[in-house]
């Protein structure tokens, strides 16, 4: 191992050490992990959204992680180690039921643990400040805990869709794009910056969002399976045509495989957060 892991890396694992207890606990709290684990990746999906926002929106401030060479695309990997440890917690935190002098205290240590990486020059800030770490993490804190109240007992449609959505996006985000770009077999061009691993992950929000809309309203839909087989294969035929425009680079050979893991993968995926999500009734196991 190089110096960068001791004086990088190592910081950014043991976050995650800890976001791995965190989630640890939340199982252990449940007795029903099906939607607890769906209901995490939702999370997940909708912390990535705001993070993009402050990233790659507003030029807040990025991450060196020290995990991959091209920069933003280690920038992307620290943010996945942050997001997964602010989701994990306020989940935690909802689940438990704690009051909101407790969401103080875990605001008052991400905005130490925000400080801390400052100093050790594994963080950087443009124009943003540790102080809103403190108070972004209650704000978002008390969102989840609406969310989790919300998911876990109502059927209401617009709190199944966000879920079964951020659910889809960011667990695709994990294995399907992510693997893609690291493998270099995909590469999204929208020309939102000049910067490529940039451009890539702002197109991929953007290519997230039509993609998996349009398969959950496909999935949910009453159409015969005659019909959904003509609107899934259009799809086939719109990412041909970006791929042929430039707005898509696949490599040489492999543009059917590819594309056969983005729609099918989504679809699939559709269909098992699908069937998480919809495991009801929720129970808490007393303390």
């Amino acid at each position: 191992m190089g110096s960068a892991f001791w004086t990088n890396t190592i910081w950014f694992l043991l976050l995650f050490l800890t976001s791995i207890m965190a989630i640890g606990l939340l199982l252990y709290k449940t007795n029903n992990l099906k939607f607890s684990i769906a209901l995490l990746f939702s999370i997940i999906g909708f912390s990535f959204i705001l993070e993009a926002f402050l990233v790659l929106g507003f030029n807040a401030y990025t991450y060196y992680p020290k995990i991959v060479q091209i920069e933003f695309l280690d920038a992307v990997f620290g943010n996945y180690f942050s997001q997964i440890s602010v989701s994990s917690t306020a989940l935690l935190l909802a689940v438990y039921q704690r009051s909101y002098l407790e969401y103080c205290i875990f605001g008052l240590i991400y905005f130490l643990l925000d400080v801390l990486f400052l100093k050790l020059g594994i963080y950087k800030h443009f124009w943003y400040r540790s102080i809103y770490t403190f108070f972004g993490f209650i704000i978002f804190s008390w969102i989840i805990r609406k969310w989790y109240e919300k998911a876990k007992t109502s059927n209401h449609w617009f709190i199944q869709y966000i879920s079964l959505y951020f659910s889809v996006a960011s667990f695709s985000t994990f294995t399907i794009f992510l693997g893609q770009r690291l493998l270099g077999i995909q590469l999204l061009r929208g020309h939102f910056f000049a910067d490529i691993a940039k451009d890539n992950t702002a197109t991929g929000f953007l290519y997230q969002f039509i993609v998996i809309n349009y398969l959950i309203i496909l999935y949910k839909s009453q159409f015969h399976w005659g019909v959904k087989t003509v609107a899934f294969s259009c799809l086939f035929i719109a990412q041909y045509l970006a791929y042929r425009a430039g707005f898509l680079y696949i490599y040489k050979g492999l543009f059917f495989f590819v594309t056969s893991m983005d729609l099918i993968g989504c679809y699939s995926l559709i269909a098992v957060f699908s069937y998480l999500l919809s495991s009801k009734p929720f129970t808490i196991q007393s303390s």
